[in-house]
């Protein structure tokens, strides 16, 4: 069995598995979300849509430059979580939300972190596919922090016995031969993330198997993506 590691989604492009990477902070948080006790995740285009798919009683979480849009319960830090167990989340991110409807047509979508790696590798086994590791980037451009992580992954794949496809993949691998935190620091996300005041959510994203929480896609509520787990 193989794997590939994508820079940037490719619409369309998806079958078998895709592992979906969004580490600072989309898919890191998404997983924080699930594993506090949420109910369900919805995953938005963006945030009109997310203000759409939003029922009575649901928690509105996601951001826009880092901060939560105006009328959000939750912005998208994997440090804040209060108030979601029982509840729906419907999340909408600049980046990682996007990623993950970039990857529909794939038979199983999973959500991968540095915090979940090992877990989701295992997971996306369990589905008896080749795999695709699709960084969510920033803004269209390759970010430092998805390919690390998908590299990451990608080791805890290849002591599964599958074999990385492609030069992405190997430049993947070889980058998560160095430890999280300085990685993930030196990115752009991690940047922006300074300039905003929530310089603290690098170092939680950094965390590596901190957690067995995968969230996996289980249909479409009009055109919110719903995970659980």
């Amino acid at each position: 069995m193989r794997f590939w590691v994508d820079p940037l989604p490719r619409p369309g492009a998806y079958g078998g598995t895709a592992i979906v990477v969004d580490v600072i902070r989309a898919t890191t948080t998404a997983s924080a979300y699930l594993r506090a006790g949420a109910q369900a995740l919805i995953l938005a285009r963006g945030v009109e849509a997310a203000r759409a798919l939003r029922q009575d009683g649901e928690v509105l979480a996601g951001e826009v430059g880092g901060l939560p849009p105006e009328g959000f319960d939750l912005g998208n830090s994997p440090r804040e979580v209060d108030g979601v167990v029982g509840k729906v989340v419907v999340m909408a991110t600049t980046n990682g939300t996007r990623a993950a409807h970039a990857a529909l047509g794939a038979r199983h979508i999973l959500l991968g972190s540095l915090q979940n790696a090992r877990a989701v590798a295992e997971a996306a086994r369990q589905t008896g596919e080749e795999i695709h590791l699709v960084c969510a980037g920033k803004e269209g451009h390759l970010a430092l922090d998805d390919l690390y992580t998908a590299g990451v992954i990608g080791k805890r794949l290849k002591a599964l016995g599958f074999s990385p496809e492609g030069e992405m993949a190997q430049l993947a691998l070889f980058l998560a031969e160095n430890p999280p935190f300085p990685v993930l620091a030196a990115s752009e996300a991690a940047r922006a993330l300074v300039g905003v005041g929530l310089g603290e959510d690098v170092a939680e994203c950094a965390r590596v198997d901190a957690h067995g929480v995968v969230p996996r896609f289980l249909g479409l509520r009009g055109e919110g993506m719903v995970f659980g787990v």
